[in-house]
């Protein structure tokens, strides 16, 4: 122990050693507090340069203020001395309580919050831990964590002694900073450090909460050093969340790009991982989006899945399961294999459908979830492997469909994803002409290799298809399949053509009236055609009449009445579903879209939230997420759900889009731009196009924003929001001027036939006032734009766009009012900066207050 008395701290007490030097309690004389006091090893303090380095960091450091971190007071020298004065933090160790095993799953989210939390906090200031570990983790006796050693601790390597770094080569000793079994890919191969390499080091705490064990493993350093640049960490069991696991999987990535790219995309991630069950009430009015095209709330899928959060720990009972088969199941099925004849291709994909929707309805009694099939479509997944690697599922139902004559024959295997061994097999025959014994006996043989024991309840309530005529239930099944590429236009006519052919063989028939309002509403969405939401609307109250207990019924109207404004009836559509099947995301999903537009904006997100737990690994419920949150400008936050999207699908190019449209929103165009090119080479969108245009705008790159708009509205003519988008691109594009007025023109038409279908659109009602404002048409403009404040006086988008509209029409100051009120609520500065409209407030002092954060930068 050093002198009682150091500089003005007396010592108390020894409370241990590390890499740096000895650390003891001590009281700070002068504020009369206790402190940890870190004292320097003779071989890092012996150095003026060393020295004066760590106080640096530790001035940095110290600028950090947040409940997970330990504040560091000071770097002090006294008698040769170099010492660390820091928080004193009561508690254990994370690493002492792994120890003991894994933690519990409410307990790892918890502390993983907090810790993502604290990253981002000290990222977000330009300060890097570079030495995450559970050792550099405190729990206090109050259960909250705390990260020790911010900015000092990578400065050491405990791990590596002098004889071990003489076995390294070059290149990777210039990497070495950090704890071996800690660091990411980067720091061994020598390359620089970024907030991804924390994000890295926090995967693998979070891995070892879960498990007890770290994911890369070595009996050497050289081993260890392999595994992590080579090997895949082994999957997490599938008693976890499937949320949980990508969170993990993503962290963990080799490449930095791959990961988060932000601790607050990783905080945001795991929040949406927790549960909500407050029920919602009600309020009014809600908002959407400013400037980029965006792919919005796709409908549910036709099937239905629960996530394992939703799983109740009474069902994982292993009596009745044998022991090939896992429990829980996370179960993918894969569509079978298109044949030369496409009507018996659809028939086979709607067995599927049906099949997978049937095993899903079982998830809130039994110990499995069930990937949806419109998922396993959207990611192209054929095969086993890419079951797995798409989704973790621990097994994969195949199916083979043969039809011969009069016969139908089904081949079926349950297959182990990891081992690629087939543990279960079946092959069901029937005739033709009875589609219901088929899927009967095709449902009930899987359900038996399972190893679910159904209840007589169970049994009674999944054979009610809702029809007895085999003829139209053998059309419905087609049209299922059929309806499962809806994107293209001419099988969302064949799906229109079967459910009409199924409602002739049964006229009382609710599932086929249910899909054809389905498919139906879906072709307004291809064509903005009115006539086709209005044969959607006739279709979904069709169904509810001869189906009032059918929760599809219900959500199709509710979806509807969403596309028609019709906010209050469509909660209670919602609602309804939910009563007869709380299973149903998509419902969530829905109802708190309509929550959103009504204002009850907290509501809304509890029930998005409520969306992903129901399913945790759909992409499309963090999508839902990510759009609610970029409508109300907390653009990291829904970054963070639309990054989330991609890493559960990886081709999502719906995912890319609307990151990069949220990139465009905070300025960040650089950033926007790959990411926008990406979903491009996924699938051409006039979405992603429109959002790349918009990036070219905000750069003054007014040619090639026009270019990319003139190829957003030639992908899609009827979407008034690109036509808007190019009429700005030719008003500041030089030379152009003359062909705004047309282009404007056409996107006022447009709106106006949208608004007739829904004259409680606020964000079209916007738009409309800024097309008028760009043609001079004053008045026009102002009735639109107080029209869409009276139903959202507080969305930053229609601020922003109320700035906009005023500053065309000459009013600066209420531009300027409006302007202040949308940055107050998120909006970025660098979107005023880089907004042409705005260019003559260049000298204005109270522009220059708003964007100022932006000239620091």
């Amino acid at each position: 122990m050093p002198a009682e008395l150091v500089s003005h701290y007396r010592i108390l007490g020894p409370l241990g050693s590390g890499g740096m030097g000895v650390v003891y309690r001590a009281e700070d004389t002068n504020l009369h507090r206790t402190v940890a006091l870190k004292f320097l090893s003779e071989s890092t303090g012996d150095s003026a340069k060393v020295y004066e380095r760590l106080r640096r960091e530790a001035l940095t450091a110290s600028s950090l203020n947040h409940p997970n971190i330990c504040t560091i007071y000071e770097v002090g020298e006294d008698a040769g001395e170099v010492f660390i004065s820091m928080e004193y933090v009561e508690g254990r160790t994370l690493a002492e309580i792994i120890k003991r095993g894994p933690l519990p799953t409410d307990t790892v989210l918890r502390y993983a919050r907090q810790l993502s939390s604290a990253l981002a906090h000290a990222h977000d200031r330009g300060v890097l831990h570079g030495d995450l570990k559970p050792l550099n983790i405190v729990v206090t006796p109050q259960g909250d964590a705390k990260i020790l050693d911010f900015g000092l601790a990578r400065r050491t390597n405990p791990e590596f002694d002098r004889q071990t770094l003489d076995t390294l080569s070059d290149e990777i000793r210039l990497g070495l900073g950090g704890t071996l079994p800690y660091m990411a890919p980067e720091q061994i191969e020598g390359r620089a450090a970024s907030a991804r390499t924390d994000i890295w080091s926090f995967g693998i705490v979070l891995y070892e909460m879960l498990t007890g064990s770290r994911p890369f493993e070595g009996g050497n350093h050289y081993q260890l050093c392999n595994a992590i640049l080579r090997d895949s960490p082994q999957p997490l069991p599938a008693r976890f969340p499937a949320g949980l696991s990508t969170v993990v999987s993503r962290c963990l990535e080799k490449e930095p790009e791959r990961r988060y790219q932000r601790a607050s995309e990783t905080r945001a991630a795991l929040e949406a991982l927790v549960p909500h069950h407050d029920e919602p009430s009600q309020l009014q009015s809600a908002p959407r989006r400013w400037w980029p095209a965006v792919t919005g709330l796709s409908a549910a899928a036709v099937v239905i899945a629960v996530g394992l959060l939703g799983l109740r720990g009474n069902f994982f009972s292993q009596r009745n399961v044998a022991a090939d088969v896992p429990s829980p199941v996370l179960l993918g099925v894969l569509p079978p294999a298109p044949g030369a004849d496409a009507s018996q291709s659809a028939f086979g994909s709607g067995l599927a459908d049906t099949l997978n929707s049937r095993l899903g309805e079982l998830s809130l009694h039994h110990p499995l979830a069930v990937i949806p099939m419109s998922a396993t479509i959207e990611k192209h997944v054929t095969t086993v492997d890419g079951a797995r690697q798409e989704f973790g599922v621990n097994l994969v139902l195949a199916l083979n469909v043969q039809r011969a004559e009069n016969n139908v024959r089904v081949n079926y295997s349950l297959v182990d994803p990891r081992s690629n061994r087939q543990v279960r097999s079946g092959t069901i025959t029937a005739s033709a002409g009875d589609p219901f014994a088929l899927q009967d006996r095709v449902f009930e043989s899987v359900a038996s290799s399972l190893a679910l024991q159904l209840a007589p309840q169970e049994k009674q309530a999944l054979t009610a298809r809702g029809t007895t005529e085999p003829a139209a239930y053998d059309f419905y099944i087609q049209g299922r399949g059929y309806l499962q590429d809806f994107m293209v236009a001419e099988k969302l006519d064949d799906a229109i053509t079967l459910f009409g052919r199924s409602l002739q063989k049964d006229p009382g028939y609710a599932a086929a009236a249910a899909e054809l309002g389905e498919a139906y509403r879906r072709k307004f969405q291809l064509t903005h055609e009115p006539r086709w939401l209005a044969e959607a609307s006739a279709q979904c109250d069709k169904a509810s009449q001869l189906g009032p207990h059918l929760a599809a019924a219900h959500t199709c109207l509710g979806r509807v009445f969403l596309e028609k404004g019709n906010y209050e009836v469509a909660t209670g559509q919602y609602r309804r579903a939910l009563e007869i099947d709380p299973a149903d995301d998509g419902a969530y999903g829905g109802l708190a879209t309509a929550y959103e537009r009504l204002g009850h904006t907290e509501d809304a997100e509890r029930l998005f939230k409520q969306a992903i737990n129901v399913r945790p690994g759909y992409w499309a419920t963090y999508n839902w997420l990510g759009l609610f949150y970029m409508g109300h400008a907390r653009y990291e936050e829904a970054a963070a759900q639309f990054s989330q999207a991609v890493s559960l699908a990886p081709d999502s190019f719906t995912g890319y889009s609307n990151l990069g449209a949220v990139r465009i929103l905070q300025g960040k165009y650089g950033d926007a731009i790959p990411v926008l090119q990406k979903s491009l080479s996924i699938r051409p969108t006039a979405d992603a196009v429109s959002n790349l245009g918009t990036a070219h705008f905000q750069m003054r790159d007014y040619a090639q924003s026009a270019a990319d708009f003139e190829q957003a509205v030639k992908l899609d003519p009827k979407k008034y929001v690109v036509w808007g988008n190019l009429g700005d691109a030719y008003y500041w594009a030089p030379g152009r001027r003359a062909d705004a007025a047309a282009a404007y023109a056409t996107a006022i038409s447009l709106a106006q036939e949208n608004l007739r279908l829904n004259p409680k659109d606020a964000a079209l009602l916007g738009y409309l006032a800024e097309f008028h404002a760009m043609r001079g048409e004053r008045k026009p403009a102002l009735d639109k734009l107080r029209a869409s404040l009276r139903l959202q006086p507080s969305s930053p988008d229609l601020l922003l766009n109320a700035g906009i509209v005023y500053q065309q029409l000459g009013e600066t100051a209420r531009a300027l009012d409006l302007l202040e009120k949308a940055v107050a609520l998120g909006v970025s500065p660098e979107t005023l900066r880089d907004t042409p409209n705005f260019d003559a407030l260049g000298n204005n002092p109270r522009f220059q207050a708003l964007i100022q954060n932006t000239q620091k930068k």
